[in-house]
């Protein structure tokens, strides 16, 4: 069940969704320069139009559904009632800032 529910889910992390959006934008730019330099040169634009389309479906059917390349580098979140009530201290970068004194 567990595996279902993270397929339909599509979590990704951080890193994963950079390497989704830098894969997004080179496919769409490549496509476009590739579609408008054959356009140009057959001297239509139907083609620009359908390389166009190519690969704006090859970069969904690379970015949409969530691969397993794109949870690498999962979050580690703190657990469940790790911050007592009333603890009003904050772990900074190495450090502990007391909120009561401010």
């Amino acid at each position: 069940m567990d595996v279902i529910q993270n397929i339909i889910e599509g979590t990704i992390d951080f890193e994963g969704q950079r390497i989704a959006e830098l894969l997004t934008t080179r496919i769409l730019i490549l496509s476009g320069i590739i579609g408008w330099l054959v356009g140009f040169y057959l001297k239509d634009v139907i083609y620009t139009v359908y390389i166009g389309l190519a690969g704006s479906l090859l970069a969904f059917l690379l970015v949409v559904p969530p691969w397993p390349v794109y949870n690498k580098h999962p979050l580690r979140w703190l657990p469940a009632g790790a911050g007592k009530k009333g603890d009003n201290s904050v772990d900074g970068d190495g450090g502990v800032v007391n909120k009561k004194g401010q």
